[in-house]
């Protein structure tokens, strides 16, 4: 059994800045992308696309984060479509910043 030394904090610490950093960048790129995508139909001259726009920023900035990410690793998983949590995690942020 680990007892709770400096050390083992720091090491658990570190390990999951690591994961924290590398989903921040995946996020941050992903939605930049997305976001892009995102403010194109909304500048567009077809109104079915600025309707789809707006529907798509209403519907995801108007949820909690947390709620989305409980979506994309248990709803994917309720409709039968297995995702890792780290899959997951990095879809949901990338939907959430975009």
């Amino acid at each position: 059994m680990d007892d709770f030394s400096l050390w083992v904090i720091i090491s658990n610490l570190l390990l999951a800045a690591r994961w924290t950093v590398g989903l921040a960048l995946i996020a941050f790129v992903g939605g930049g992308i997305g976001g892009l995508i995102v403010m194109f139909m909304r500048v567009s001259l077809i109104s079915f696309f600025r309707v789809l726009a707006i529907g798509y920023i209403e519907l995801l900035q108007g949820t909690p984060l947390l709620m989305q990410l409980f979506i994309a690793f248990f709803g994917l998983s309720l409709i039968g479509i297995e995702v890792p949590p780290l899959a997951a995690a990095a879809l949901a942020l990338t939907f959430y910043t975009s």
